[in-house]
């Protein structure tokens, strides 16, 4: 965390996000740039906990801004996400240089990469390349399978009192260790996305046949 976040007074930095919003749901023309800024902005909030002086939780400040942008609270915090997931390796600058949509990308090919290689960095950061051009390299020098799917945003953020904690991650335990055991070597999130799969299978293979 930088000595400037840590110096961000939180009620000016939730009017300045409002602010920027505003002009973004307002604004014309290529928006990539200004969402990639404000996607900074929402990581700081998050990152300081700044959304705590007016809001229960991160989830219900999301709402609160989707409320006055053109974005839904889902696209808002994929955009939060690829902010936090990329910040190890890009600066504010760099992530506003290159536009949301092709950090979204690459915060894909971070999902097996773990550690992105150059060329995709550098083709991101070439102004001349689409995302069309960015998903197809990251196809390539990852040798992804092909993909038609989308974001999947589950609207859970909560609180929970230790015994609904400790629950809960028994029963990530649990199904991590389930045949075939889930892979530590790709990131958290697609781990987490493994885990949701197996619960979801389990609860269909057991109660799938007693709709009424």
């Amino acid at each position: 965390m930088s000595d400037e976040m840590k110096q961000v007074n939180a009620d000016d930095r939730l009017s300045a996000v409002k602010h920027r919003a505003e002009c973004l749901a307002t604004a014309d023309g290529d928006l990539e740039r200004g969402y990639a800024q404000l996607s900074w902005m929402l990581f700081e909030v998050a990152t300081l906990q700044l959304w705590r002086v007016k809001y229960d939780s991160f989830r219900k400040y999301l709402v609160d801004v989707a409320t006055f942008s053109k974005k839904t609270p889902g696209v808002l915090h994929q955009y939060f996400l690829t902010v936090r997931d990329l910040s190890d390796t890009f600066t504010a600058d760099q992530l506003a240089t290159m536009g949301i949509s092709k950090a979204i990308q690459l915060r894909h090919a971070k999902e097996y990469a773990i550690v992105l290689p150059k060329t995709l960095i550098d083709a991101a950061m070439t102004p001349s390349t689409t995302v069309k051009d960015l998903k197809k390299l990251i196809s390539i020098t990852l040798r992804l399978p092909e993909d038609d799917g989308d974001w999947f945003d589950l609207g859970a953020e909560f609180y929970v009192n230790p015994e609904e904690r400790a629950t809960i991650e028994d029963a990530v335990r649990v199904a991590e260790h389930c045949d075939p055991a889930t892979k530590k070597t790709i990131s958290i999130s697609m781990q987490r996305k493994d885990v949701v799969l197996k619960w979801c299978m389990e609860f269909l293979a057991t109660y799938g046949g007693t709709e009424a």
